[in-house]
């Protein structure tokens, strides 16, 4: 009787742990295979400013680094090189991206922004992504008064702007998909405006199931039902070899 109840025991305890196993898998991305983007400067029109198309720019795949020397389109003006980067690897379901430029400056009509330090960046993997948008310096000019803009501000760090809108501050959103979107400077001009979005330093990125990953069990099986049928196979098995030790020992 001892032995029978510990063989039911063992083999309980054999089925709740395959069981387990089975259900217990990765928490993949949602994409189909990783992605990423990347550009410093993007700037919807402005009063009889033409609108600025994300510049430069780089999208995996193919990915790469996309550089730019100067800018002086619409509202932005700058003498230091843009510079967009983005990669990937299908095989690990990972991707990566960043926007860099030294200094960069946007005429909004009513105020000028001056900018310096600006860079984001964003890493996946499957599981999740993480980065930051960070400037290492700016301010906000109107008619001559500054109002200084934080340095490495936390994420999604909002400040109003009197006359002009809104500025958030390492802008960090992630949608039903797992891509992350990083944003160092998001401004939102007011409807007198024409409502314009203006964004500098901009990188995103979401991770993928890996490419050359390969179930241990097969996905017929692998749920709740699969997992009972795989385990309790086993502990038959564990049973008769035990059920057979025992009719030896007793011959």
């Amino acid at each position: 009787m001892r032995t029978r109840t510990r063989n039911r025991v063992l083999a309980g305890t054999a089925l709740a742990a395959l069981g387990a196993l089975s259900v217990a898998s990765p928490a993949y991305a949602a994409l189909p295979a990783p992605a990423a983007d990347a550009y410093v400067v993007s700037t919807e029109a402005l009063g009889g400013m033409v609108a600025v198309a994300p510049s430069p720019e780089s999208t995996y795949p193919a990915g790469g680094t996309k550089t730019l020397v100067g800018l002086n389109v619409g509202p932005v003006a700058t003498n230091s090189t843009l510079t967009a980067t983005t990669a990937g690897d299908p095989a690990a379901g990972t991707s990566s991206a960043s926007a860099t430029v030294d200094k960069l400056g946007l005429d909004l009509g009513v105020a000028s922004v001056s900018l310096t330090g600006v860079n984001s960046t964003c890493t996946a993997t499957p599981t999740g992504a993480t980065g930051s948008g960070l400037i290492a310096g700016g301010s906000v000019s109107i008619a001559g008064l500054p109002t200084n803009l934080q340095a490495n501000a936390p994420a999604n760090t909002k400040v109003s702007i009197p006359l002009v809108g809104s500025i958030v501050l390492n802008e960090q959103t992630t949608d039903a998909n797992g891509v992350l979107t990083v944003n160092a400077v998001h401004i939102t001009l007011l409807p007198s405006l024409n409502g314009a979005n203006l964004v500098i330093g901009h990188a995103s990125c979401g991770g993928a199931e890996p490419a050359a990953s390969v179930p241990m069990i097969d996905p017929s099986v692998a749920g709740m039902g699969g997992g009972a049928v795989v385990a309790g196979a086993l502990a038959t098995v564990y049973l008769r070899r035990r059920g057979a030790k025992g009719a030896v020992s007793g011959a």
